[in-house]
């Protein structure tokens, strides 16, 4: 596979900080994370670093479990230019907020970690939704949450996912590291009952550093939904 080096996780891995606007609509980033999950990404995390070489560990990022996350709709990508006023489009979108939780049947969401899939780009758990409660929730923020003109379209990923890899350099052997990443991963998922967790809040979040590397705190979370 033909890895992507992200110049962005370079910065984070060299703790540099980018000042960002992003705007989501996000689960599983409040503290603290569902004990199976943060049990198991633990161990998956120390079985992959004691396996990878030297050259492997310096091409990958592994993130911090603060900074895991689901994420349910991008409303305005970090990665677009700052908006004209950011002061007004951070207000625009914390009222489509509010709209949505008057409108939310606070449906419950019970997810499973369904598999671990590598990509060029990342690595990064997929989960299973069981009563359909984000896939409903997704097309009430199509519905509800309508970019103003000239803003940026929402984006919403077809999966139910949380990154946790990704890459600072290219591996040197890239067939190596994928079959061995596959492997490790593979043996530990096997190895563990499942993995079966409900969110109990979705937030609106202000990403001011990409990835979600920021804060769980009042100035990044901006309004909490009740599930």
């Amino acid at each position: 596979m033909d890895f992507e080096i992200d110049p962005l996780i370079e910065q984070i891995n060299r703790e540099e900080k980018k000042e960002t606007f992003g705007l989501i609509i996000c689960a599983l980033f409040h503290h603290p994370k569902p004990v199976q999950l943060a049990d198991f990404y633990q161990r998956l995390i120390k079985e992959l670093q004691t396996n990878f070489n030297d050259d492997e560990k310096q091409s990958v990022y592994l993130y911090p479990i603060a900074h895991l996350h689901i994420t349910i709709t991008t409303l305005y990508n970090f990665k677009h230019a700052w908006p004209q006023s950011p002061e007004k489009c951070l207000q625009y979108w914390k009222e489509c907020f509010t709209k949505l939780k008057t409108a939310s049947k606070n449906q419950p969401i019970i997810l499973t970690l369904d598999s671990i899939q590598l990509s060029k780009a990342a690595g990064y758990f997929q989960f299973k939704n069981h009563n359909n409660g984000i896939e409903n929730l997704r097309q009430s923020i199509q519905t509800i949450c309508k970019p103003e003109d000239g803003q940026p379209s929402l984006h919403v990923p077809n999966i139910i996912h949380t990154s946790f890899l990704r890459f600072i350099k290219k591996p040197n052997d890239p067939v190596k590291f994928e079959e061995k990443f596959h492997r490790i991963c593979k043996e530990i998922f096997e190895k563990t009952n499942e993995i079966r967790f409900e969110i109990d809040e979705i937030c609106l979040a202000y990403e001011s550093q990409p990835y979600m590397h920021i804060e769980c705190d009042e100035f990044h979370v901006l309004d909490i939904m009740k599930c």
